[in-house]
């Protein structure tokens, strides 16, 4: 039987085809006859991803990067990546991918860790927790922003201390250096002299400084002897005030007030010229008259102790009277006895 050249053909074109569809699922990782699970991961950021990215499970190839695509252009922050897994690698639940760079100077591949805790195995179709682990040059880059913070303060604070020592070097600032120089020498001559001073005080002063400080040291030592007379007295002295507190001090001060107006009531009544007492104070011709008449009684006393014979007369005769009246008119003519 002749093949006619159609078939021949459209056989070519079979073959072309199949070894076209092989060669292609060849080129992106996946083995002849092997099946495959499909797994979504959402990250925000997918930088060094790309379609054929290897996928890892404990550094061994399980599968690939299938496409990279962003489903809502509003949400930039949420990038789906589709990978292929081969089927008898059972992933969990608790599973996470983790973006990461697989050598210093290679690309970036997503690693599967599993966790040991237990989990259900997720099926055809499932997300996977996706994860973003820092590049070396992230690393370095939160490493040195510290420090390149920490220097550039230093910078602006050096700026500042160069700025100032500009400013006092300055012809101006230079003749204001001098002048605290010198103001500077002579605060420090004047404390020479007050120190000098200070010291000729106590060379001359030597022997009375010894004295006080030997009376202070007797003083202190006097009352640390009397210590418990000092607290005795202390003590007596809190009684005395515990006393007073607990006495009826107010009414002896209600009553003092009560007498001291009555007082002076009475010493205003006095200056009126009321009552005798009044009257004796304030009339002239009374206190006189009293003046006279106990001058005269005193005069009469007198003359009855020196005489007494003139004015008790027990006599019939009278003799013993006219006898006193005769030695008290002789006293009073030689000026031995005056009567008034």
């Amino acid at each position: 039987m002749e093949i006619t050249k159609e078939a021949k053909v459209g056989l070519f074109v079979a073959v072309a085809i199949g070894f076209l569809y092989f060669g292609y699922n060849f080129l992106r990782g996946k083995k002849f006859f092997s099946t495959y699970k499909t797994y979504y991961i959402i990250y925000n950021n997918v930088e060094g991803l790309a379609n054929s990215t290897p996928v890892y499970v404990n550094g061994f190839k399980v599968g690939q990067v299938e496409e990279i695509s962003m489903p809502d252009m509003f949400n930039t922050d949420s990038i789906l990546v589709r990978i292929f897994v081969q089927d008898k690698i059972q992933v969990k639940e608790n599973s996470q991918a983790l973006i990461t760079k697989s050598g210093l100077l290679d690309g970036n591949v997503i690693s599967i860790n599993f966790d040991n805790k237990p989990a259900s195995i997720l099926t055809d179709g499932s997300y996977i927790t996706g994860f973003r682990e820092e590049d070396f040059f992230t690393s370095i880059n939160n490493m040195v922003a510290p420090i390149k913070s920490k220097s550039e303060h230093v910078l602006a604070t050096l700026d500042k201390v160069l700025n100032s020592l500009q400013i006092v070097f300055n012809e101006k600032g230079t003749v204001n250096l001098t002048n605290s120089v010198v103001d500077l020498s002579a605060a420090l001559h004047s404390l020479r002299l007050t120190s000098e001073n200070m010291n000729k005080i106590v060379n001359d002063n030597g022997n009375s400084i010894s004295k006080t400080l030997n009376n202070v040291q007797s003083i202190s030592s006097n009352i640390a002897k009397n210590n418990e007379d000092i607290s005795k007295g202390i003590k007596n002295f809190n009684k005395l005030s515990d006393s007073l507190a607990s006495s009826n001090l107010k009414s002896t001060i209600d009553n003092l007030s009560k007498v001291s107006k009555e007082l002076a009531v009475i010493t205003e009544k006095m200056n009126r010229g009321d009552g005798t007492l009044g009257k004796m104070v304030n009339d002239k011709e009374l206190y006189d008259n009293l003046n006279k008449s106990t001058k005269e009684l005193n005069l009469l006393l007198k003359d009855m102790q020196r005489y007494p014979g003139r004015y008790i007369n027990v006599s019939v005769f009278g003799k013993p009277a006219k006898k006193a009246e005769a030695k008290r008119d002789g006293d009073i003519k030689s000026g031995v006895y005056k009567p008034e």
